[in-house]
C-alpha cells in the first residue's frame, strides 16, 4: 500500500465524518489515476445520459482528462480541488474498475463509508486475486498482504456470467454479490459510437481505418497484456518492425499495435499499413472495425467473442511468463479458441491462413462466448446503472427497488 501524509488523511476523513450523505451520489473512479477509459467511461456516460435519479460524476487525478469532459459539459471532478472533496465525502456509491484509489490516492479517505461496486477489467485467463496470491510465481509477503487487502471488502464485483462467477470473480474477490450483468465497455464495440463514446477515442485512427476498409483493406487489431516482470514483445524480439511492416503491406493488411495502459511501448516504424493506438486511450469503438485480433493472455479475446470474429494467440513466451511472471487462472487449452503462434514465423503464417483461408475455430469460439457472457447485446452500462439504483440507491433510502426504465436517442458517428 502507498504512504500517505497522515495528517492529510486524518484531515480528509474528518470531512467526511461530519459531511451529510446523499444516496444517489455516485463517484466513477476510472483506472491508473482517473482515466476516461473501460467499464467505467461507458457506465459513467450511460449514468449521466440516461439516469437523471442519479447523480453521477467522474472521479480523476488527471486535469486532461477533466478538461476533455467539461468540455462537454459532462460532470467531472478533479481530486484534490475543494469541489472533489466536498462531493467524495457526500458520496454513498463508488463505482470503479480497478483498485487504484484504494491503495494509491488518499481520496480513498473520503470515501471509506461508500458502498463500493467493482467492476473490475477483464475475465481473467492469468491468475488474480487470491488465485494469484496462493501462487508461488512473482510472490512476496509483501504483494500478498497487498493484493489481499484490495481484492477485498467489495459490495458487488461484476460478473459476465454464471459461468465465470463460479470458476473466476467469486473465487478472485472477497464481494457480497456478483451481478452478471455484462461489461459496459462492449457496449462501444457493439454499437457504432456516438460524440460521447468517442471521447478518448483516436478519432483520427477510427476514421483511417473505416476509409481503408472501404478500399479493401483488412484491419487486425494486436493487443498483449502487460508482464509484471517488465518488457513486451519488440524489446523482447519477439517482433521486428520492419517484418511486421512488410507482412502488412504485402497482405494489405492494417495492423494496429495497441498496447495495455502499463505498457509505454516504441515501434520504430509507425507509417504505411502499421499504426500504434495510444495505450491512454479507449480502443473499444476502434474494435469493432477489426477483422480479426491478435492476443496473448490478454481478457481483450473474452470481449472480442461478441464480434464472432477471429483470434489469434501469440504467446512467444508462454514459459517465461507462467513461470516468472503470473500463473494462469483457467485452463488455457480449453479457453482459447483460436491458431496458436509461438514465434514470428509462424504468427505471420497462421494469420495470413486465418484472414485468407477462414478461421476452423468458429464452433469452438461460439461455445466460450455462450459460457462468457449471459447477455450478448450493448445494454450492460444500462443494467449496471439499474443495479446502482436499485440495489444502492433505493435501499439505502429505505425504497423497494422497481425496474428502471430508460429510453435511448443517439447520434452516432457511422
Amino acid at each position: 500500500m502507498a504512504e500517505f501524509d497522515p495528517g492529510t488523511l486524518k484531515a480528509l476523513a474528518d470531512i467526511a465524518k461530519r459531511t451529510p450523505k446523499k444516496d444517489n451520489c455516485v463517484i466513477f473512479m476510472g483506472r491508473i489515476g482517473g482515466a476516461l477509459i473501460d467499464n467505467v467511461k461507458y457506465a459513467y456516460l450511460d449514468c449521466v445520459r440516461h439516469f437523471p435519479e442519479l447523480a453521477g460524476y467522474f472521479l480523476t487525478h488527471d486535469p486532461a482528462q477533466r478538461d476533455l469532459l467539461a468540455r462537454h459539459n459532462l460532470p467531472v471532478l478533479l481530486f484534490p480541488d475543494p469541489d472533489a472533496v466536498q462531493i467524495c465525502a457526500r458520496a454513498s456509491v463508488v463505482v470503479s474498475d480497478d483498485f487504484w484509489w484504494r491503495a494509491h490516492s488518499p481520496v480513498h479517505a473520503l470515501l471509506q463509508e461508500a458502498r463500493t461496486f467493482q467492476l473490475w477489467h477483464g475475465i481473467p485467463l492469468k491468475a488474480i486475486g487470491f488465485p494469484e496470491i496462493e501462487s508461488s510465481v512473482n510472490m512476496t509477503a509483501e504483494k500478498a498482504e497487498y493484493l489481499r487487502a484490495n481484492y477485498s471488502g467489495y459490495d458487488a464485483v461484476l460478473s459476465t456470467s454464471p459461468h465465470f462467477t463460479k470458476h473466476a470473480f467469486a473465487r478472485a474477490f472477497g464481494a457480497s454479490d456478483f451481478p452478471e450483468l455484462g461489461y459496459p465497455r462492449n457496449d462501444g464495440m457493439l454499437r457504432p459510437p456516438d460524440k460521447y463514446d468517442m471521447l478518448n477515442v483516436d478519432a483520427e485512427l477510427y476514421g483511417e481505418l473505416r476509409q481503408r476498409r472501404k478500399d479493401g483493406w483488412r484491419v487486425v487489431f494486436y493487443m498483449p497484456t502487460f508482464r509484471d516482470t517488465g518488457g513486451d514483445p519488440f524489446t523482447d524480439g519477439a517482433l521486428t518492425p520492419n517484418r511486421l511492416v512488410d507482412f502488412a503491406d504485402q497482405n494489405k493488411v492494417v495492423f494496429v499495435c495497441k498496447f495495455h495502459p502499463y505498457v509505454q511501448a516504441r515501434i520504430s516504424s509507425n507509417a504505411g499499413a502499421v499504426r500504434v493506438c495510444a495505450s491512454h486511450t479507449d480502443p473499444y469503438p476502434l474494435l469493432r472495425l477489426a477483422d480479426a485480433l491478435v492476443t496473448d493472455y490478454s481478457s481483450i479475446y473474452f470481449d472480442y467473442l461478441l464480434l464472432r470474429r477471429p483470434i489469434v494467440f501469440f504467446q512467444y513466451d508462454h514459459e517465461a511468463y507462467v513461470t516468472r511472471n503470473r500463473e494462469l487462472m483457467l485452463d488455457m487449452d480449453a479457453v482459447t479458441p483460436g491458431s496458436k503462434a509461438a514465434d514470428e514465423d509462424a504468427l505471420y503464417r497462421v494469420l495470413a491462413q486465418v484472414l485468407d483461408e477462414g478461421d476452423p475455430y468458429a464452433w469452438e469460439r461460439d461455445e466460450l462466448l455462450r459460457l462468457s457472457f449471459a447477455h450478448q447485446d450493448a445494454g450492460s452500462g444500462r443494467r449496471v446503472n439499474e443495479y446502482v439504483l436499485q440495489q444502492f440507491v433505493r435501499r439505502a433510502a429505505g425504497q423497494n427497488p422497481v425496474p428502471q426504465q430508460t429510453t435511448y436517442e443517439r447520434s452516432t458517428i457511422e
